[in-house]
This record gives structure tokens, C-alpha cells and sequence, in this order.
């Protein structure tokens, strides 16, 4: 492999200083790979994961219940997802775009390595629009391709989809539906302005009349259309387990950032006309208007060299003829006005989702679990009069997301910010799913990310982690990582999706023993929200430490109950180390920028993060890894059919070990901030790091076999064991030329 690593430190034309260029050498040399060292190590080698489904050690599929859906519709009792046969959670990942029609001929094989992974529910995502991204071609979408309208389904693309749907049926793979993503209206239906509009219409179809109707029109044509391949309708069908309404989208969040005020007409009076509906109905007349908003004069969001308000309705303002101006984002405000205006957005946002849920759910007879958006766009009080909770959440998205991105090169492990900020926005008495989650490539720690969030979001009790994307684009063979998000060809992630599918869906970790209930009233989020223009609510809400969801259970209870026996847990300053208080998971950022994240299990350890030379005590398993070329590492150890690491006896144990992968001649830019570029994302086939480590399991060595294995799971080599104190010690070296060890104890 010639993998070329091209350092840019800065773009001005200044020379670089020479203490810089001292740092970055060393960096080089130390961390990074340059052609030479490339070419002359064994270390990185060609480990593209197979495509084929194998029934092997690396075989999840006997986890998943099929067909999906014969214990009958998932539904909802006492705040969790549930069927016939009792609790039921989502270890799955998303489909977007063209991925969501392949070829018949490519179903089968793709829902059986799925299935292989342990995925037992896939999101479709991304249906309703052409998709493409500025390295792939725009295609096709479900919508029929035709010059005078947009409302036809393509009946090929339906095609694809249904055949593609009862091939995941079969398997016990589960589907996430979502209606509106990215339809964009346009002049072929009567919408002008689309130059002028948020993209994908955000917002503006949360309020404007006929965009309502023309999604319940397509809701009607997709979900009571007859899966000729299964003989039944979508809203008929079990296996559809949930439908989410609108991705990303709700009128706070695009007003919030200035797309409704830039609104051209005639939907900037259609928006206008509602406001001033909504305060006739409130105040009846412009004279009972001004009495109630001089009440309340304090200026709100005023700011240095920002001018104050100074009138609260202009002299051509009145609700008689409907003039009262709507606020303007980012602009300083009387309180009564703005705490008026923020009512009448979550008022009509509330009209808008659960006038949708009912037309699903009464005049389509749907019965699947329903969502609306996801939190962080639309207040936790309206999305909870709704189903289920969904959530969204990267580390280091790329921005922007064109040719110019730039993407943050750093390892979570670090950093206690994504699962601290999702576990503490889980709503009480409600399923809580989160829907997207990536460490997008060309981030070199993305290993990390699936497995914490699985093990916390099994910790925590939620009921449906997504990974996003397992594949955007028709092409279910790839050879290398061709776009930021899917992780069709990412061998370090999904080389511990068997570790992640026994942690949440198999159930090896615990749920929290101790729950703590953070009680936020709608009185004070209405405060906070008009104050501070943030729609969620959290546990720092309730005055709550986030760091508190690494040790227990938490929720937010909308309801402003009172709170758990361990309300009041206090986290001592500067703690470095936090154990869940089931003792399974720790997070340990003692020593700076060499944080690490371990799983204790019966049946499932893992260690992700920065070695540093340590031994990683897993109970009756300990891990020595040695040095790596990012000085991180993530070593997962799983027992297949749940009967421990050899202290018990038999055991057929799946041992992943993975560090930098990446592209075939792949030429990484480097910036600022840990910032990085690719200039070139190479070929494939994904070259790996293979890593060092030893491993001593609580196994008999003259019991103990070990094997490489190859990207299908098949055994290549044995592997020397050897007797140890303590039970059985095993070596692995990058001269196995593999990311994939099995071990079996007879």
C-alpha cells in the first residue's frame, strides 16, 4: 500500500515556524503513516470485511426472532416498545437514499448480512427525494420522475423497496419507515419560490396548509400501498415497527436560525396571517394586545451594540386587519411579545405533528409505534404527546458537507460530551430511540462510538440505537470508504458490531440499578426556552450534574415530579473515573488525552481507547495491548452463545482487535484543531492496522484452540496458546494479518 499522509498546517503564505514544523515532524513519525513506513510494515494489510453471510463464530443472526413482526405490532406499555412476547429493543442501523432499492437479485444476500451483524431493525431514510452527494451522482428516488408533478410513486422503485422489505421480514429484521426527509416542492405542484425557501421546505412545512395535505397524501400513497411480496398493506404489516414523520424538521429550529424570516410570499403572509390568528383568539382586539404586552416591558436577547426596541406594535399594526409583525430571530424583544410568539410557534408545531399522528392513526388505521422529529429541533413537550422519542448525535460531523469539509480528528474517549448529552435527554415513561449516530470517516477513532453507545444505551434502558449509514448508494459490494457516513466497508466498526449486538440486543449489559428522575415543569422550560432560546430539556435543566448518566439510570420527567432516593448525588469535583453502578462499564479519563472505555460482562468484554502500557483487568480476562500507530486501540471479546470466557467450560469466543483503517493510498490534509481533509480518498481494497496485544481468558490451555480468521469468519491459522497463571494466554500480532480471532474451548 502507498498511503500518503500530506500535512497543510496552514493556508496563509507565511513560512512555518521551526518549532512547529519540530511538533509536526514528530508527529509524523509517531503517529501517522508516510509511504516508507507504509511500504515496509507488516502492520497495515488488506482486511475488507466479506459481504457473504457466514455461519460462524462472527455469526450474529441467531440473535434476531424471525420473521419480524410474528409476535404481532410493536406497541407501547408503561414507557417501553413491546410485542406479544414481551420487551423488545432496536440494535439497527439506517439504509439511505438509492441503498433503500437494490436490485432483487441483491436482497436476499443483503438482509442476510445484515442479519449477520445482529441488525434486527433497519431505518429506511431518505426515500422522498433524488439523492447524491458531491462525490456520487444524483439518483433516483421513490417519486416517479415526471415533468408535470411530484406526488406519483415510481412503480419500480416501490417495486424494489417491497421485495427489498420482505427479504429483511424474513430474516427478523424490523422497519423504520420515515415520510418526509428531503422532498423539496416545487413549481410542478404550484410552490414558487424554492430558491428563497429552507431546504427541504423545513419548517415551512410544519405550518403551510397545502404541504400538510401533500403529506398525508404521499403518507396515504406509501403506507397503504399492498406489499405484493408479503400480501399486505404497510399499515397493515407488523414488521414496520415505527413510522417518523419528519426528519430534522420543525418551525422552532428553522426559526431559530432564520429561515422563517426569510421567507418569500406568499408564505411569509400565510405565517404572518396565522400569528396574528392565533393573538385574536388569545386577545380578541389590538387594544387588549398592547395592555397585555406593556405589562411586561423587559427586553429580552439585548446585547452589546444591539439597538432596544422601542414601540411593541407599530402605528400600521393591529390584529383587525391581521398587520402584527412576527419577531424577528436573533433580535432583542419586549417578554410578553416573545413569550407569546414562542407560545404560538410550540402551538403550532403541536397542531402540526399531532394533526399528522392522527391521520395515520385514524384515517389510515396505522399501527405502528408513531414519531415526530427528533429532540433538538421541537420541544420535548410536544414530540412526547407523540409515541416514541427519537434522538440525533455525531462526533465530528463533517463541515460543511461539500468538497470544501473539513472533519475533527479526536477520540471521544477523551471527551465526555455525545453519550453524556443523549442519556440526559431521555424523556421519563417514554421509548427512546436514537435514530443516527456515527463517528463519520475519515475519523481514525470511529471503532469507539457504535459500542459506547450501545453500552450505555443498554445501560440506560433505551430502547433503539441506529447506527448511520450502513450504505447510501446502490452499491452493496464497495471495495473502500467512499463517502463520510456508511459503514459498508469500515472494517474497525464492523468488526465489533457482534460486541455491540450481545451488548444491547442479546442484553449482556445491565440496566442501571438506581434511576435518577430530573423533574422539569413546563412553567420553568417555558422560562428557560424564552430566555435562552434552547427548545430542550435535559437534566442540567433540573440543576442536575450530566455526568451522573456514566453512573445510574436517568430521565427527564416532563410532568415536574419529583425526583429519585438518589436526586441529590453529588459528583466530587475533578472525578477522573466513573463505574456504572451495575460495576459493567467504566470510563476512565485520569491521565489527559489517554482516556479508555471498558465493558465487564459475563459474557462480553471491550476495551476502547488509549493502552498506555496498562493491563485491562476485565474481571477474569485481562488485556495487554501493545503499541499502535494512533496509540489507541479497541479490543472486543465476545462469547458466542453466552457461556463465558472458558471458566465454566465449553465456550466459542469471537476476539476483534482493530486501530487505523482506512483507504488504500488515501492523502489525509492536516489543519488546525486536529482538523483533517482528504484530498484523495484512494482505492480499495480498507487497509488495517493489525494490533499486538495479549489476552489471558480463565480457560484450561490443553481445552484452548485459537484462530485467525479471514474477512468471512473462516479460519486460516491456528495460533499458539499457552498456559499461564490464571488460565490460558494468547498472543495476537499483526503478522495474522487480521482483525478477527476465534477461540474455542473444548
Amino acid at each position: 500500500m502507498n498511503l500518503i499522509i500530506a500535512i497543510t498546517a496552514f493556508r496563509q503564505n507565511h513560512p512555518m515556524p521551526i518549532l512547529f514544523f519540530c511538533l509536526l515532524t514528530f508527529t509524523i513519525l509517531s503517529g501517522c503513516i508516510n509511504k516508507k513506513e507504509v511500504k515496509e510494515s507488516e502492520s497495515m494489510f488488506p482486511f475488507l470485511i466479506s459481504y457473504d453471510a457466514q455461519d460462524n463464530v462472527t455469526n450474529m443472526s441467531h440473535l434476531l426472532d424471525g420473521p419480524a413482526g410474528n409476535h404481532g405490532f410493536v406497541k407501547v406499555e408503561k414507557g417501553r416498545f413491546v410485542t406479544e412476547a414481551g420487551t423488545i429493543r432496536f440494535n439497527a442501523t439506517n439504509l439511505t437514499g438509492p441503498a433503500n432499492f437494490p436490485d432483487r437479485s441483491q436482497a436476499d444476500s443483503i438482509a442476510a448480512r445484515l442479519a449477520r451483524f445482529g441488525f434486527n431493525c433497519i431505518r429506511l431514510h431518505y426515500m422522498d427525494s433524488p439523492y447524491g452527494n458531491f462525490l456520487h451522482k444524483e439518483m433516483s428516488s421513490i417519486l416517479k420522475e415526471d415533468p408535470k408533478t411530484q406526488r406519483d410513486l415510481d412503480s419500480d422503485q416501490l417495486d424494489k423497496m417491497d421485495y427489498l422489505i420482505s427479504a429483511l421480514k424474513k430474516r427478523g429484521i424490523y422497519v423504520n419507515m420515515n415520510l418526509h426527509v428531503a422532498r423539496w416542492w416545487d413549481e410542478r405542484d404550484g410552490f414558487t419560490g424554492k430558491d428563497r425557501r429552507p431546504a427541504f421546505d423545513k419548517g415551512l412545512d410544519n405550518f403551510e396548509p397545502r404541504m400538510i395535505e401533500l403529506q398525508k397524501e404521499y403518507a396515504k400513497k406509501l403506507l397503504s400501498h399492498v406489499n405484493p411480496y408479503t400480501g399486505l398493506a404497510y399499515t397493515d404489516d407488523p414488521c414496520v415497527a415505527m413510522i417518523e414523520l419528519n426528519n430534522e424538521n420543525a418551525l422552532f429550529r428553522q426559526y431559530m436560525t432564520g429561515g422563517i424570516d426569510r421567507l418569500p410570499e406568499p408564505y411569509a403572509s400565510e405565517f404572518r396571517n396565522q400569528w396574528n390568528s392565533w393573538l385574536k383568539r388569545k386577545y380578541k382586539s389590538t387594544e387588549s394586545l398592547k395592555k397585555a404586552w406593556m405589562s411586561d416591558t423587559t427586553v429580552i436577547g439585548l446585547k452589546a451594540g444591539m439597538k432596544a426596541p422601542t414601540n411593541l406594535i407599530g402605528e400600521k399594526e393591529n390584529l383587525e386587519n391581521g398587520t402584527v409583525a412576527t419577531l424577528v430571530a436573533g433580535n432583542p424583544a419586549f417578554a410578553q411579545a416573545k413569550k407569546d410568539f414562542f407560545q404560538f410557534m410550540i402551538d403550532t408545531e403541536r397542531s402540526y405533528w399531532y394533526g399528522l399522528y392522527k391521520y395515520l392513526k385514524n384515517d389510515l388505521k396505522v399501527k405502528s409505534v408513531v414519531s415526530g422529529t427528533q429532540l433538538g429541533y421541537s420541544s420535548p413537550f410536544v414530540q412526547a404527546d407523540l409515541d416514541y422519542i427519537d434522538i440525533h448525535a455525531y462526533w465530528c460531523h463533517p463541515s460543511p458537507v461539500n468538497k470544501d469539509w473539513r472533519i475533527a480528528n479526536k477520540p471521544m474517549v477523551n471527551t465526555m460530551s455525545n453519550i453524556l448529552s443523549l442519556s440526559a435527554q431521555r424523556i421519563h415513561d417514554k421509548p427512546y430511540t436514537c435514530s443516527e449516530y456515527n463517528h463519520p470517516f475519515p475519523n481514525q477513532y470511529g471503532a469507539e462510538g457504535q459500542a459506547m453507545l450501545r453500552a450505555y444505551g443498554r445501560f440506560q434502558g433505551w430502547d433503539g440505537v441506529f447506527e448511520y449509514t450502513y450504505n447510501h448508494q446502490p452499491d452493496f459490494n464497495p471495495t473502500d470508504n467512499n463517502y463520510f457516513f456508511s459503514i459498508i466497508a469500515r472494517t474497525d466498526v464492523l468488526a465489533h458490531m457482534q460486541a455491540c449486538a450481545a451488548i444491547f440486543l442479546r442484553g449482556d449489559v445491565s440496566e442501571g440499578k438506581n434511576t435518577v428522575i430530573a423533574p422539569v415543569n413546563y412553567e420553568k422550560y417555558f422560562s428557560d426556552l424564552v430566555r435562552t432560546n434552547e427548545i430542550g430539556a435535559n437534566l442540567r435543566s433540573a440543576g442536575l450534574d450530566m455526568k451522573l448518566t456514566l453512573l445510574h439510570k436517568t430521565a427527564v420527567d416532563l410532568t415536574g415530579a419529583e425526583g429519585s432516593d438518589v436526586l441529590s448525588y453529588n459528583i466530587p469535583a475533578g472525578q477522573k473515573v466513573f463505574k456504572s453502578d451495575t460495576d459493567e462499564l467504566e470510563w476512565n479519563i485520569e491521565k489527559e488525552n489517554a482516556g479508555y472505555f471498558t465493558v465487564n460482562t459475563a459474557n462480553t468484554k471491550l476495551f476502547t481507547g488509549f493502552p498506555e502500557g496498562r493491563v485491562i483487568k476485565l474481571g477474569d480476562v485481562s488485556l495487554e495491548v501493545g503499541q499502535t500507530r494512533l496509540g489507541w486501540a479497541t479490543i472486543s471479546l465476545v462469547s458466542q452463545n453466552a457461556t463465558g470466557f472458558g471458566n465454566e467450560g465449553k465456550a466459542s469466543i469471537l476476539l476483534a482487535a482493530t486501530g487505523l483503517s482506512q483507504n488504500k493510498d488515501m492523502v489525509i490534509e492536516k489543519y488546525e484543531d486536529h482538523k483533517i481533509h482528504v484530498s484523495d480518498w484512494g482505492t480499495g481494497p480498507t487497509y488495517v492496522e493489525g494490533i499486538h496485544a495479549t489476552i489471558i481468558i480463565p480457560a484450561n490451555a490443553a481445552k484452548t484452540k485459537c484462530y485467525s480468521l479471514d474477512p468471512s469468519g473462516n479460519r486460516m491459522h491456528e495460533v499458539k496458546v499457552n498456559k499461564t497463571k490464571g488460565g490460558t494466554r494468547i498472543v495476537i500480532s499483526p503478522r495474522y494479518k487480521t482483525v478477527w480471532y476465534e477461540i474455542e474451548v473444548l
